[in-house]
């Protein structure tokens, strides 16, 4: 090594004149001690033709995490390129030495660059950040305030809680006066006090549920519930009961579900006088066993069927075993609507008891709740359970009804199952095609032979629905069956394509070697081979390696093999080697960039012996990336090659400058 490497690489940097030596001189510099390399590399930047001053920003980089004062400095440069640069490499490795560099970013007149001030604020850990944040929430721009609020989200902490709830006065009341809108930036801060609230702010929190402003106390009662600290319980119950502010509808909503996350029982008796529609969310998670009659009498006058939903999940999470209790007491009442509910809920813990009362109530049932009593008599193996679905198609056979059957058919299995999803496939509408796609797949690929001969023989009008259907498959079993539709332009390939690439599996590979085999076109062997690509697994590398050997689909083997090398799989380590040495540099640089990804050092030597006669840019920054990514390791293939001014010069003072640092 030279007496003085650092001065020796500047000077070779200096009488560079290829790309890929200015590129590996600039790599070694930038692992030498920050002054000599950063004077080198700006010294370089100012005489440096345009096409290699992207070379240097890239080397600057690596001072912006070493030594970022002196980017810093360089900002100001009467050079334009040199600032640029500097200015650059800080925005991209933002740093607390920067900091005034953004400071003044955030002042700026213009909108862009103070919204982009605000941002990198946000990306430092220095206190001084907090107080031009928190002033950035009153510019004259709504952009450059959402950005502070995210910035102030980033850092706050416990002791940043009261500033953020006086912010948050502050912008309802210029909402109020000025009829503006800063709900994203309202939203952040509100989101900041939730998350970042700890214990010590229980004062501050529940001081607060007395606010003037609504948003505050919603605030405050959110993150009460986060904090999970009975010690709120009875301020909350005493907002719920004698809000001194008014409580809008959203507030209590939030207070109740609230008081039902806290678990204390007290809140019981005062949800209850609140009455049971209000408290609903709570009296679940509470365990009010007291509060089922009500809440049943509230089931029975449900008007959507979205409420009665909700209702029936908070009595599912009131069951008891007693005659007395839900769901059994559900089943004596005269409202149908209560006993299908409770029916639909004994049956996840007494099928054969809730057999007869959904047998029963079936024949009076329409539409929807139909469906529902239907699916837990098909799930018992009952044949009713499919009667109600024929019943519901015969009222509705491509709407809701059949929709509702589709979605019901996800959570079912067999034959009568998948002849029914095939039948709704031609008419349903076009909205709930998914619905019947998603139960499709979900029966394995013991549906496949039947929904391929459906498709196959469906006009040109259907066919893109058997298309969505074969697409959503996973089912590793149906590869067989899948990969041979890829050949001959089958109308169906495409839906086998994106099938098998989202199925990577032993038996999706074996199948797709095999209709590779069978390929009679180079069209056909290239979509083969980049779907085999994306759904390898170890037991396609032979595969992969013999379409690497007969060029096809070249970058997507490479990535292919770079995946499972990463992934622990060293077999595809040699067959990468043997690219390194191809004619094609996009081939070579594909197989350095799968090799960074595994970091294997045996790969250490032939990377080397590459830089060591590359002209590709690309193929050198990628080969130097993957070096060093294995520790720079060369398997002495620079043993006595390290003189000035050669590249293997280059190449020992990266690794070596990069051992010392």
């Amino acid at each position: 090594m030279n007496d003085n490497p650092s001065q020796a690489l500047a000077d070779q940097l200096q009488s560079s004149t290829k790309n890929v030596d200015v590129f590996l001189a600039l790599q070694a510099l930038s692992c030498a001690a920050p002054a000599v390399a950063f004077e080198a590399i700006t010294t370089f930047m100012r005489s440096a033709p345009a096409n290699q001053l992207p070379l240097a920003r890239n080397a600057l980089l690596e001072l912006a995490d070493r030594a970022p004062a002196l980017l810093v400095s360089a900002t100001l440069d009467e050079d334009a390129k040199v600032a640029d640069a500097a200015r650059q490499a800080l925005l991209i490795r933002p740093s607390n030495e920067a900091l005034h560099l953004y400071l003044r970013m955030a002042k700026s007149k213009s909108v862009d660059e103070a919204c982009s001030g605000c941002m990198y604020l946000g990306r430092i850990s220095s206190p001084q950040a907090r107080a031009p944040l928190f002033k950035a929430l009153g510019h004259r721009s709504a952009a450059v305030r959402e950005y502070a609020a995210t910035s102030i989200h980033s850092h706050a902490d416990e002791h940043w809680i009261a500033d953020l709830l006086e912010a948050i006065r502050t912008l309802r009341r210029e909402e109020t006066d000025k009829k503006k809108d800063f709900g994203e930036v309202i939203n952040t801060l509100c989101s900041a006090v939730v998350q970042k609230s700890t214990h010590a702010c229980l004062d501050l929190l529940m001081e607060g549920l007395h606010d003037a402003d609504a948003r505050v106390r919603g605030t405050c009662i959110s993150a009460l519930g986060r904090l999970g600290d009975t010690a709120a319980v009875v301020p909350l119950i005493e907002t719920l009961e004698h809000p001194r502010r008014g409580m809008p509808r959203e507030l209590r909503t939030a207070l109740v579900k609230v008081l039902g996350e806290l678990g204390d029982t007290r809140a019981i008796a005062p949800l209850l006088r609140a009455g049971v529609t209000v408290a609903a969310p709570a009296l679940g998670p509470l365990k009010a066993q007291e509060a089922v009659p009500e809440l049943m009498a509230a089931l029975e006058q449900a008007r959507t069927p979205r409420d009665a939903d909700e209702l029936a999940e908070v009595l599912a999470q009131l069951q008891g075993p007693g005659e007395s209790q839900w769901p059994r007491a559900g089943l004596r009442t005269a409202s149908l609507q209560v006993r299908r509910a409770a029916a639909l809920q004994l049956a996840r813990t007494a099928p054969q008891e809730a057999a007869q009362h959904l047998r029963a109530m079936l024949p009076q049932l329409c539409g929807g709740d139909a469906v529902g009593v239907a699916e837990a008599l098909a799930l018992m193996g009952s044949a009713e359970g499919f009667e109600g679905f024929a019943k519901a198609l015969a009222d509705d056979p491509h709407h809701w009804n059949a929709s509702a059957v589709a979605y019901a058919c996800q959570n079912l299995r067999g034959p009568q199952v998948q002849a029914l999803l095939l039948g709704l496939i031609p008419g349903i509408r076009n909205e709930y095609v998914h619905h019947v796609c998603k139960a499709l797949a979900a029966q394995g690929a013991d549906v496949l032979p039947a929904l391929i001969a459906a498709a196959q023989a469906a006009g040109d009008s259907l066919r893109y629905r058997y298309v969505m259907a074969l697409a959503e498959f996973r089912d590793p079993q149906g590869a067989g069956l899948l990969a041979p539709l890829m050949v001959r332009r089958n109308p169906l390939r495409d839906a086998a394509m994106l099938s098998l690439s989202a199925t990577p599996s032993a038996e999706a590979s074996a199948a797709l070697a095999a209709a590779l085999l069978q390929a009679e076109s180079p069209a056909d062997a290239r979509l083969i081979t980049e779907t085999l690509a994306k759904a390898a697994t170890r037991e396609a590398i032979p595969d992969l390696i013999r379409a690497l050997q007969a060029d096809l689909a070249t970058e997507e083997i490479l990535e292919a093999l770079g995946r499972l090398g990463s992934l622990g799989d060293q077999a595809v380590v040699p067959a990468l080697i043997d690219q390194l040495s191809s004619p094609n540099a996009r081939r070579r640089q594909a197989a350095a960039m799968a090799l960074g990804q595994i970091a294997d050092p045996a790969a250490g030597a032939p990377l080397v012996r590459l830089l060591l006669k590359e002209f590709h840019l690309e193929v050198a920054q990628a080969a130097m990336q993957a070096w060093l990514a294995m520790g720079a390791q060369d398997g002495g293939a620079l043993d006595g090659l390290g003189a000035p001014g050669t590249r293997a010069f280059l190449l020992a003072s990266a690794r070596q400058l990069r051992r010392e640092r």
